[in-house]
């Protein structure tokens, strides 16, 4: 796998077999609340579990509600020493393609 360097930090490059990026909801735990919203996991990360385990120590969350309101969050930082819990809901996934093609006979 290819490695560059960029301002004295590494990343590695797109590797076909991580796939695409993607946004991921997620249902984040902590003793003070609870927080639903969208996670970004970018094509250097295979899974959600890869973003919360890397060396941030903030989980960056976008469209959040918190503790089940009505109110929308455009962005928010939760401190990952303090996340308890964290379900994924939607693995940010696009759905498979359904084909109108008909197949020769």
């Amino acid at each position: 796998m290819a490695m560059a360097t960029m301002s004295g930090r590494s990343f590695e490059r797109v590797s076909a077999d991580r796939g695409p990026s993607r946004w991921a909801t997620v249902r984040v735990e902590t003793d003070g609340g609870v927080y639903v919203g969208r996670v970004f996991v970018p094509e250097t990360r295979a899974r959600v579990s890869d973003v919360l385990a890397d060396d941030r120590q903030f989980l960056s969350l976008t469209e959040v509600r918190v503790n089940d309101g009505a109110q929308v969050e455009a962005y928010m930082a939760v401190n990952k020493s303090f996340v308890r819990t964290l379900r994924i809901l939607d693995e940010g996934f696009a759905p498979p393609v359904q084909s109108s093609i008909v197949p020769w006979r």
